[in-house]
């Protein structure tokens, strides 16, 4: 599965509970994993991403491998009403001292 960071247009309230902008998510292949007030969290098949996207560079284990070389994905046209950028997330690693 592909990890997709989606930073929305209007950030005022949580996405979770706008059906209508979950099942246009869903409709493209994507399963919303999280919901934030900027941004939505959400995995694809590779299958579906490259279908939806076109090839995907960089991405091991279902993550950006290179996030400096990763670069935006283009917006569906019915999505960019609600999203203004989709990124492969980064893989998010835990560290061993507080900050």
């Amino acid at each position: 599965m592909i990890k997709l960071q989606l930073l929305l247009r209007d950030p005022a309230r949580d996405r979770s509970d706008d059906p209508a902008l979950c099942a246009l998510l869903e409709a493209h292949g994507m399963h919303v994993t999280a919901c934030g007030m900027a941004t939505i969290s959400a995995e694809t098949s590779l299958a579906d991403a490259e279908n939806l996207f076109g090839p995907i560079p960089n991405v091991r284990a279902g993550f950006a491998s290179d996030v400096t070389s990763t670069p935006a994905l283009a917006i569906p046209a019915d999505l960019e009403h609600a999203v203004s950028l989709i990124t492969i997330a980064p893989r998010h690693a835990a560290t061993s001292q507080p900050t």
